[in-house]
C-alpha cells in the first residue's frame, strides 16, 4: 500500500509538470533540461529522506517513466522485465494471454480488436468494448500495465473481466480461460464457380510471417485451381479486426499488390527522418485480378496502410465500415537489458496525402454486417406440399391429387457456410462476381 502511494505521488508530480508544460506550450520553452531533471531529483530525494519506510527506487523510477510516456498518447509505453519479453514475443507470433489488441483509454482498457479464434473473440468481446475490471479490481486503480499483467497468466487458468459492451450499452461480467496464443497471420480458402475461382485471404495480424504466408496462400490457391483447369478470377482480402503490427510487413503486403507508386509517407518532428516509401523493390507480385478489401472498426494501423494504399491507387475496392484510425508510427528502442521504450515518432499518410489518425479509412462501399436467415432444405420441401397449395386447388374445384414434389436440386454449387454466415463477405463475393462477369463481357464484345 505504501509503495502504491509512492507510485501515485511520483506520477502525480510528473503529470503536473506535463500539464503545466502543455498549458504554456504556446510560449517558447527556454528552460534547460537540467531544470526539469532537478525537479525530479528534488522529489526523489525528498521521498528517500522523509518517506516512512525505505522506498523501492527501481519501482519508483519505472512507474515515473511509464507515467511520462502514457501522458503523451495511448500508444507510447515503457516495458521492463516480463513486459519487455511479452512485447518481443508478441511480434514473433506466439505469446500467452486472451488474444486482444488494446490501448489505455479514459482509465480503462479499450479493445482495438479481438484476434480470431482466441479466448476474447470466442467470448464475444468486440472492437470498441471497454474492460473496466480485472479479477475483482478496477482498471482505473490498477493502471494499464498492471491490468495487462493481471490478464496474462498460466494457460488453462480462469480470468474474470468486467466489460462495457459498446454495441449493447451494458456491463457484463465475462469469464475466460487463458491460452498459449499462437497467431497464424494468414488464413485462406477458395470459392469456385462456373467462371473459375475467387481466393479469400484473411490477414489476421501483421507479424514477421505475414508477407511470406500471404505469398504462399496466393500460390497455393492458384496451383489448386490450375489442377482443376480453372483460373483465379479475383481476390477478397479480409483485414477486418486486424489490429496491425509490424510496419515493414504492411509495406511489403501493399507492394505485393502494386506495380509502382507511393505506398505510404512518414512524417515526424525531425524532418531528416521523413520518408516516402514506394513500390518497385520486390519482383514477386500478386496476380493481376480484381481485389476487394474488407475493413471494419477493428482494422487498424498496418492494416490501414494496406487498405489506404490499395484504395488510393484504385487497385482495390474497399468495402465495410470505417476503420479504427491509428495513423501513428511507433519506434521501439531497447534502453538496456531490462527496459525498452515504445515511442510515437511520426504520422503516416496514404499516397494521396490523407492522414488516417483518428479518422480512419472510409470504404468505397459502406456496408454494415447483418444476419441473414436462409431457408433450410426441409423448409423448402415443406413449401411445395403446404396446405396453402391444397387450398388454392380446392378453390378452383380442381380435384387432383397433389403430388409430393421436392424442389429441383440446384445444379450450381451451393453457397458456402461463410457466404451464409458473413453478410459483409457475401456482399464482397457478389461484387467480385459482378466485376468478373463485367470483365468477361467486355472481352467478348
Amino acid at each position: 500500500m505504501c509503495n502504491k502511494f509512492l507510485v501515485q505521488f511520483i506520477l502525480v508530480s510528473f503529470l503536473s509538470l506535463i500539464n503545466i508544460a502543455q498549458a504554456k506550450e504556446e510560449k517558447v520553452d527556454n528552460n534547460p533540461d537540467s531544470y526539469y531533471f532537478k525537479q525530479f531529483q528534488d522529489v526523489f530525494q525528498r521521498i528517500e529522506k522523509d518517506y516512512m519506510q525505505v522506498p523501492n527506487r527501481q519501482e519508483m523510477t519505472d512507474e515515473a517513466i511509464n507515467g511520462m510516456l502514457r501522458s503523451l498518447d495511448p500508444y507510447s509505453g515503457y516495458f521492463t522485465d516480463d513486459d519487455l519479453e511479452f512485447f518481443i514475443t508478441q511480434t514473433d507470433g506466439e505469446f500467452g494471454g486472451i488474444g486482444v489488441e488494446i490501448i489505455y483509454d479514459s482509465g480503462a482498457v479499450k479493445i482495438i480488436t479481438p484476434i480470431d479464434d482466441l479466448p476474447a473473440y470466442k467470448a464475444g468481446i468486440k472492437a470498441g468494448d471497454f474492460i473496466i475490471g480485472v479479477n475483482g479490481q478496477l482498471v482505473s486503480n490498477l493502471g494499464f500495465n498492471k491490468a495487462v499483467k493481471e490478464m496474462r497468466g498460466e494457460p488453462g487458468t480462469k480470468l474474470n473481466l468486467l466489460v462495457v459492451k459498446e454495441e449493447e450499452n451494458v456491463t457484463k461480467e465475462i469469464e475466460l480461460t487463458r491460452e498459449i496464443i499462437k497467431i497464424k497471420p494468414v488464413k485462406y480458402d477458395i470459392e469456385e464457380d462456373e467462371f473459375g475461382g475467387i481466393g479469400y485471404i484473411r490477414l489476421v495480424a501483421f507479424n514477421n510471417q505475414t508477407y511470406t504466408e500471404l505469398k504462399k496462400a496466393v500460390n497455393d490457391i492458384t496451383d489448386k485451381l490450375k489442377k482443376k483447369k480453372k483460373e483465379l478470377q479475383g481476390i477478397i482480402l479480409d483485414v477486418r479486426s486486424n489490429p496491425g503490427g509490424l510496419f515493414d510487413q504492411a509495406v511489403e503486403v501493399a507492394e505485393y499488390f502494386l506495380e509502382q507508386g507511393t505506398i505510404v509517407s512518414v512524417e515526424g518532428r525531425n524532418k531528416k527522418n521523413n520518408n516516402t516509401i514506394s513500390a518497385g523493390r520486390f519482383v514477386a507480385k500478386a496476380p493481376k485480378v480484381p481485389v476487394v478489401v474488407l475493413i471494419d472498426s477493428g482494422t487498424a494501423s498496418a492494416a490501414e496502410i494496406v487498405a489506404g494504399a490499395l484504395q488510393d491507387h484504385k487497385r482495390a475496392i474497399i468495402m465495410g465500415t470505417t476503420s479504427f484510425g491509428k495513423g501513428l508510427v511507433q519506434t521501439f528502442t531497447q534502453i538496456n537489458k531490462r527496459a525498452a521504450v515504445k515511442l510515437t515518432t511520426a504520422k503516416y499518410f496514404t499516397p494521396s496525402g490523407r492522414s488516417i489518425n483518428a479518422k480512419g479509412i472510409e470504404p468505397d462501399i459502406y456496408i454494415e454486417n447483418a444476419k441473414v436467415e436462409f431457408a433450410t432444405k426441409e423448409e423448402k420441401e415443406k413449401a411445395f406440399t403446404s396446405s396453402s397449395i391444397k387450398s388454392y386447388l380446392k378453390k378452383y374445384n380442381i380435384d387432383e391429387k397433389l403430388e409430393e414434389k421436392k424442389p429441383e436440386e440446384n445444379k450450381k454449387r451451393d453457397r458456402s457456410d461463410k457466404y451464409k454466415d458473413d453478410y459483409q463477405y457475401a456482399r464482397a463475393y457478389d461484387l467480385m462476381r459482378g466485376l468478373i462477369v463485367s470483365d468477361l463481357k467486355r472481352k467478348n464484345d
